[in-house]
């Protein structure tokens, strides 16, 4: 409800006229011009900027490199990050990896556009690595939901800008659970989600989705415990799915 998103909505839009200059100096001198040298204000420009060039969370360093970029989508995830920090910041934050996490699971929630949701899971795919676990074990219910819906949604969808990011999210927030939350219905149904993406006709989503399930099965957390189990308890699932694949796709000789 601050002056803060409408401002950085505004610019946004006004950046997608073309690409941007920087000049050196400090932010509050900072000038921003478009190719049509329409000189944006100063209090537009340092707004946005607050959020972005002085965000103070590590996680986001790589991010404030796209500010340079002509590319849309990197210019999204730059005004979703700098409205979101400054969100943090009008509540009394510290700008923890805790409250992105939680300000971008909400912000997910209620974008409308796929650049915007693509811009979100991108943010929340840096910032869930770092997320203590305990977070993510406490708000793993409905975590999964919003992940699944999404994952739902764009399976078919001819532009699934977001669903690589969400796929790896899904996988980070998996192997942070307890071995325990394996034995639930709800857990191996989000798994399964995960896996059936393995094999899907877009290569990167395909990666994703490949590096997640391999991610949990060797790097879940509760495999470096002294009393670790052998193998992760989604071991048999995987194989019956990996070979169910094979057997469709005309591979039924190999098992005879």
């Amino acid at each position: 409800k601050s002056d803060l998103t409408v401002d950085a909505l505004k610019l946004h839009n006004e950046l997608q006229v073309g690409p941007l200059e920087i000049s050196a100096g400090a932010r509050k001198d900072t000038q921003m011009e478009e190719e049509s040298d329409e000189r944006l204000s100063e209090r537009t420009s340092g707004t946005f900027l607050s959020g972005l060039s002085d965000c103070s969370n590590l996680t986001f360093r790589k991010v404030q490199r796209f500010w340079e970029s002509n590319s849309a989508a990197h210019k999204e995830i730059c005004a979703v990050l700098a409205a979101v920090t400054e969100v943090i910041r009008s509540q009394g934050g510290k700008e923890t990896e805790t409250e992105y996490f939680a300000a971008l699971m909400t912000t997910l929630e209620v974008v409308e556009s796929e650049e915007s949701q693509a811009a979100v899971a991108y943010l929340l795919n840096l910032v869930m690595k770092r997320v203590p676990a305990p977070v993510l074990k406490s708000k793993f219910s409905d975590t999964t939901k919003a992940f699944m819906d999404i994952m739902s949604k764009q399976a078919s969808s001819d532009t699934s800008s977001a669903l690589r990011w969400i796929l790896s999210c899904l996988a980070t927030l998996l192997r942070k659970q307890d071995v325990s939350v394996w034995s639930y219905p709800s857990t191996l149904q989000a798994y399964h989600g995960l896996l059936s993406f393995t094999v899907h006709s877009k290569p990167k989503v395909r990666k994703a989705a490949q590096q997640g399930v391999c991610s949990i099965l060797r790097g879940s957390d509760f495999l470096f415990t002294d009393d670790a189990l052998s193998h992760h308890p989604a071991t048999v699932t995987t194989a019956k799915f990996c070979i169910k694949e094979i057997e469709q796709a005309g591979g039924e000789a190999l098992w005879s």
